[in-house]
């Protein structure tokens, strides 16, 4: 009896035992490669006694002061209309944001983790269900507290690991880059409303541990530095020659300005000039030295003129810092941002894509025609040592429309407590943002590199008079509107409500690409039109009032840094 008895109760922990590595084998198949990786394909665990406890005490102090418990709760606590309409639709997975287990039950940890990766993958679909703008704020509080919740147990389990001795500096590392990743993307779908500014700077931080273990791993950038071998910078203006570098400052500066004359002169896009019989642009303002706010405001931001300020930004530390590519790479190469790929966002082969930062610049950003564009990204908010290197202008700040008062305190809630919004343009020679227009007014700021941009005044009415050119000084040629008061805007071509593509893009133009051969042929109205050229030079400053058309293209690598208000 006693032996039938023992031969039983083996038998039922044979099928028991079984039956849980059955349930850890289903768990580990939810979850990404990266993190349930074996000793084998991780980098073999290094005899180094000195190596683990040093990743032990990293890891450890990132779960202690950063990716910690506290930081998890207070999340938890602001973003509660996320957390219960999550487990409103998925009660399974409640448990999920529940008490934490604990950290040598590496059972309990996996199946957290799938809860969460579940809820995670739940959230994507709901902020990715019909339009952004539509995106009901509870999903994006849920994405903030999902992917926290998610990146702490990613790390809590690795630690795990790292204890037992399965693996070592590769597998930490390539955890270190996903959790950055995963950190990212969720600063960018969470926003300020879903604690996107406690994302970013556990981002940063975590970005800081991760070198300590690439010194550990011996990894470092040496590859990719070896292939930066470029800057952010106009050949024909800014590289100096050898017979230059003797020359007197006043000579270089007489050259300088005979150039910048010469450029405002010129069709910057000569296929148009034989449509427009050789005739130069029409001309804006442009100033050497900064305007008065007073200035400024009575001829240009109250008239809605466009003016250029030359050298406007190069006493800003970022003039000189960011035209080294191994600025961004020494400082943000881990980090994930949104990468446009395709001729411009209204082209039917345009795609965003999340990369980081270094293969950005490795493999993008030498490649003239890949069309990868890191555009209108307001790139501070997940990086804000940025903001070290550049300056709000004074003119943001005194000039505030009227009409726009009543706005303001609700233009400040969606800019962080600020009614400026400063977007990010990096990219490299070529790229380009079709003709279109923007609801605020803008300051474009060209900090390094060159742009030209060819703008159109706010549209006037499909008239003969207007396809045959009208005088664009003449203040009597005001927008007309047609009886249900909609501004027609037939010369540009825009897309429309009824267009059978890109309908909700009414503020583009078709024409996306005006520099090639083929445009004036397929847009004949948009080339009749009076237009400015305007080339930027590194430093520059363009003032484009809200609801003018623009073009813009690059010239080379390029950095430009525009502030709507």
């Amino acid at each position: 009896s006693s032996s039938s008895s023992s031969s039983s109760f083996k038998v039922h922990s044979s099928k028991f035992g079984a039956m849980k590595e059955a349930a850890r084998e289903k768990c580990i198949s939810f979850l990404p490669r990266w993190l349930i990786a074996s000793p084998s394909s991780s980098g073999s665990p290094s005899s180094s006694e000195e190596t683990r406890s040093s990743l032990l005490r990293l890891l450890s102090s990132l779960l202690d002061e950063s990716v910690d418990e506290k930081t998890n709760d207070a999340l938890k606590r602001r973003c509660a209309d996320g957390v219960r309409s999550i487990e409103r639709h998925l009660p399974m997975f409640a448990k999920a944001f529940g008490e934490e287990v604990d950290d040598d039950d590496d059972d309990a940890l996996l199946r957290k983790l799938v809860e969460l990766q579940h809820a995670k993958d739940f959230v994507w679909e709901e902020l990715h269900t019909g339009d952004w703008k539509d995106v009901e704020e509870k999903w994006r509080e849920g994405e903030g507290v999902t992917v926290f919740a998610y990146c702490r147990c990613v790390m809590r389990y690795a630690r795990g690991r790292l204890k037992r001795g399965e693996i070592m500096v590769n597998y930490v590392e390539g955890v270190l880059r996903n959790v950055i990743k995963e950190l990212d993307v969720g600063v960018l779908l969470a926003g300020d409303v879903g604690g996107g500014k406690d994302l970013a700077r556990v981002a940063e931080e975590v970005s800081e541990r991760l070198k300590e273990v690439m010194k550990l791993n011996m990894s470092g950038t040496k590859e990719t530095k070896s292939v930066l071998d470029w800057r952010f910078e106009y050949d024909h203006v800014e590289n100096v020659s050898e017979e230059d570098k003797d020359v007197k400052e006043d000579d270089k500066k007489r050259k300088r300005d005979e150039r910048e004359e010469k450029e405002e002169k010129n069709v910057l896009f000569p296929i148009l000039e034989k449509d427009k019989g050789g005739r130069p642009p029409l001309k804006v303002p442009a100033f050497k030295e900064l305007l008065s706010l007073e200035k400024f405001l009575t001829d240009f931001y109250v008239p809605m003129k466009p003016c250029v300020i030359r050298r406007f930004c190069t006493h800003w530390p970022a003039y000189e810092k960011w035209k080294d590519p191994l600025y961004f790479l020494d400082n943000f190469g881990a980090r994930a941002v949104p990468v446009e790929f395709g001729n411009s966002y209204s082209n039917d082969n345009w795609r965003i894509k999340v990369v980081t930062f270094e293969e950005f610049l490795s493999k993008h950003m030498t490649d003239d025609e890949s069309g990868a564009y890191l555009a209108q990204q307001t790139l501070a908010d997940q990086f804000p040592k940025l903001l070290e290197d550049i300056l709000e202008p004074d003119y943001v700040h005194g000039c505030i429309r009227e009409e726009e008062g009543g706005r303001e305190s609700n233009k400040k809630k969606e800019h962080g407590g600020s009614c400026v919004a400063k977007n990010f343009w990096i990219g490299p020679k070529n790229t380009i943002s079709p003709p279109h227009t923007d609801p605020r007014d803008n300051l474009f700021v060209q900090i390094c590199g060159a742009k030209c941009i060819r703008l159109w005044k706010p549209l006037h009415t499909d008239t003969a008079a207007d396809d045959d050119g009208v005088d664009d000084n003449n203040e009597n040629n005001s927008n007309k509107e047609n009886k249900s008061g909609i501004i027609l805007t037939t010369t540009m071509y825009p897309y429309t409500p009824s267009s059978l593509e890109n309908n909700k893009l009414t503020n583009t133009s078709k024409a996306e690409d005006i520099s090639l051969s083929s445009c004036p042929r397929k847009f004949p109205k948009l080339y009749r039109r009076p237009f400015y050229d305007v080339h930027l030079n590194a430093g520059d400053m363009l003032f484009i009032p809200r609801g003018w058309w623009h073009f813009v293209k690059s010239l080379s690598n390029s950095i430009s840094v525009s502030y709507w208000w």
